[in-house]
């Protein structure tokens, strides 16, 4: 321990001053200059004449006063010889209570517990606190109103729950039947496209077969065409020559032989022509041409003038035997 440390707060702590302070602020203050608790327990003993140092009650004093003790003010330092003994200072008496300051203490202590039992009522009370009949029958009420209220809202959501699985159901009856149309009306669209496609390969195979038989057709037009051509000149030929084998040199022989020309007309039935100026054998061939297909015939207005060319032979041979026969009784 530091022995000058003690020695000073030793004089600190005799000053009669120092002595009516607490005992808390003298600790305070000789912590405050470093002083450790067994050096200010040691200054303290002998203050009051209980030194643990020497083994006795008194101490021997320094020559001069000890640094960094701050002097009191109207305390002076003294310097004490060396080998002095110096008395310890006299322990101070306990301070004697008056009744007024029981009294006040007692006011004091009665409105502060008066303060806290309030407090600790209004705030823990109601916690402490047993409800009565009264409370617990409206608590009970209370409590049945808020069940009521969660059973109502129970069956409100059981009802809604209840309505929306109905609605949920009945929709989706609806779009199993909708699902059900929609899968009939897509195996009509693709039987529709089957049969469409089937058609499509129908008609591809009808289109080939004609671009097949429209070359045939033509080369049999071409050739019907042609033996119709050659039967038309080699009977115009005919009927040139019958022509001019039937035109009369004179009248004269003209009325010769009125009678001979129908006989010789009689007698050839196979040069003999028909109404329309063709021939049974032109008139098959035309028929057969055109019962095999489609073939070129003689036009309307080619066999119109054949038929006029015919009428105005008969009307000139006419002509000519009446003029005959009128000269005839003439002569």
């Amino acid at each position: 321990m530091r022995e000058d440390l003690i020695q000073s707060a030793t004089s600190f702590l005799s000053d009669p001053k120092v002595q009516s302070a607490t005992l808390a602020k003298k600790v305070s203050f000789l912590e405050s200059k470093g002083m450790t608790t067994e050096e200010i327990e040691e200054a303290m003993g002998r203050v009051n004449g209980k030194s643990s140092g020497g083994g006795t009650s008194t101490t021997t004093a320094a020559a001069a006063p000890v640094a960094g003790v701050p002097a009191v003010a109207g305390q002076s330092v003294s310097q004490v010889p060396a080998g002095a003994i110096v008395q310890a200072p006299p322990v101070p008496q306990r301070p004697n209570y008056d009744w007024r300051d029981i009294f006040v203490a007692a006011v004091l202590a009665g409105g502060v517990s008066y303060g806290i039992w309030t407090l600790a009522k209004k705030l823990l009370g109601p916690w402490f606190q047993v409800p009565t009949q009264k409370e617990l029958d409206e608590d009970k009420e209370k409590l049945d109103a808020q069940f009521q209220a969660v059973e109502d809202s129970l069956n409100d959501l059981k009802k809604q729950t209840n309505d929306a699985l109905s609605n949920v159901s009945t929709q989706s009856k609806k779009i199993d039947d909708s699902l059900s149309g929609l899968e009939t009306v897509l195996k009509d669209l693709k039987q529709g496209d089957a049969e469409r496609d089937q058609e499509f390969k129908n008609i591809k195979a009808d289109v080939e077969s004609l671009k097949e038989l429209v070359p045939r057709m033509l080369d049999r037009n071409k050739e019907s065409q042609a033996g119709v051509m050659t039967d038309l000149q080699n009977e115009v030929k005919s009927l040139k020559s019958l022509l001019l084998s039937r035109r009369p040199l004179n009248p004269n022989e003209a009325a010769a032989s009125p009678v001979a020309a129908p006989s010789s007309a009689a007698e050839s039935p196979a040069a003999a022509v028909s109404p329309s100026g063709l021939t049974a054998r032109l008139t098959n061939a035309l028929n057969s041409s055109s019962s095999g297909g489609p073939r070129a015939g003689i036009p309307a207005w080619q066999m119109a003038a054949s038929g006029g060319s015919s009428a105005t032979n008969g009307k000139a041979t006419e002509k000519s035997n009446e003029s005959s026969s009128s000269s005839t009784p003439a002569a």
